[in-house]
């Protein structure tokens, strides 16, 4: 269990926090009331995924091929995307490169591979990075002047 103010990972307490009740570390429990001390100094090591999803480099020149596969020019394969010409020449151009939602979309339409699927193990990231953000990512305190 980590504590759910800054994220270390150890020996917890329950502590009210603004009339929240949390599990929190030693040094976050100074912010609040501390009700009663749990067990929960495990440590648990899992081999979870996050799946994310890119597009490939050369989306430009994939469009532009589906576009001369079909014997288009630029304004009625606009029409035929239901985009803009404008945003249909930065794709193929390269310097604007479309969303994941509009890129599956063009995937369907032009039976072309644009969206490549990256998996990325979360015990392969660095251990100082956390993989979710806790309250103390959030909040920011303030001292009163008496």
């Amino acid at each position: 269990m980590v504590c759910e103010m800054c994220g270390t990972s150890g020996f917890l307490l329950r502590a009210k926090v603004e009339s929240v009740e949390m599990q929190v570390c030693k040094e976050c429990a100074k912010y609040g009331t501390i009700e009663k001390k749990t067990h929960s100094s495990v440590k648990f090591k899992t081999q979870r995924q996050e799946k994310t999803f890119k597009i490939v480099k050369d989306f430009g020149a994939r469009i532009r091929q589906a576009r001369e596969a079909k014997d288009m020019n630029q304004e009625t394969f606009s029409q035929f995307l239901n985009e803009k010409q404008s945003i249909l020449a930065k794709w193929e151009s390269g310097s604007l490169r479309p969303r994941i939602d509009v890129a599956r979309e063009l995937e369907k339409k032009l039976h072309i591979n644009l969206v490549i699927e990256d998996t990325i193990s979360l015990a392969d990231l660095p251990s100082n990075k956390k993989s979710e953000p806790t309250l103390g990512d959030f909040v920011t305190i303030r001292t009163r002047k008496k």
